[in-house]
């Protein structure tokens, strides 16, 4: 009998718990507060930003350009800046293109008529100077590391020479034999051509051909500016 009783009594608590769960699960829930709740007891994120250039990619790439063109002018700028060295066979092949007709010149017959085509082309080219006892043929503008150089060629004994003529802030004397002569001192060269260099006046010469170096010295004592 004992054991009957503790089974019915097993069976009323079942059941009792039964009806409180069934009551439990048809009470409405806020979960919409429980959410609220939840979220306020999590700290919000940090908003991170992105970069500025990040946001505006044309203006990144602008930028860059920018930076890029800054360089190359201050590259250009410390390249052009003070003397540069004219190669002895950078001047040959200049004489051989021009006899040759390899370049553009403009006819001649003058140095008077040579500075003035020169100045109009490039007002800021060197002027040439006068030398006596040489037929004027033709002349150009030649650039060396973005020097001037104003170029004429000659006629001295029926022989062609090329005269160039820059800036002596412009160009510097090479490394070469040094001969002196009536006090000038001329840096003398050959390269399967003669070639002597000098400054005078403020200018620096350069005088190419096929004539004996003497001679291009001689021609050279007679420039007059």
């Amino acid at each position: 009998m004992s054991q009957n009783f503790s089974e019915r009594n097993e069976t009323l608590l079942d059941q009792a718990v039964a009806a409180r769960l069934a009551k439990l699960r048809s009470l409405p829930t806020d979960t919409a507060r429980i959410d609220r709740l939840i979220r306020e007891q999590i700290p919000a994120p940090v908003a991170r930003r992105r970069p500025y250039l990040a946001q505006h990619p044309f203006q990144a790439v602008a930028a860059s350009l920018l930076l890029l063109s800054s360089i190359v002018a201050v590259v250009l700028l410390a390249v052009s800046s003070g003397p540069v060295l004219a190669e002895p066979l950078q001047m040959a092949k200049v004489h051989e293109d021009i006899v040759a007709g390899r370049v553009p010149v403009m006819q001649v017959n003058s140095i008077d008529a040579a500075n003035r085509m020169l100045n109009t082309e490039s007002p800021d080219s060197p002027k040439l100077p006068n030398v006596p006892d040489s037929h004027v043929m033709a002349c150009c503008m030649k650039s060396v590391q973005n020097k001037q150089m104003a170029c004429v060629l000659l006629k001295n004994d029926g022989v062609p020479i090329t005269l160039a003529v820059a800036h002596a802030a412009d160009m510097k004397l090479g490394p070469a034999p040094i001969v002196t002569k009536d006090g000038v001192d001329y840096r003398v060269q050959a390269v399967g051509l003669n070639m002597v260099m000098t400054t005078h006046d403020g200018k620096w010469l350069c005088l190419i051909g096929k004539l004996p170096s003497d001679r291009l010295m001689d021609v050279a004592s007679q420039v007059r500016f």
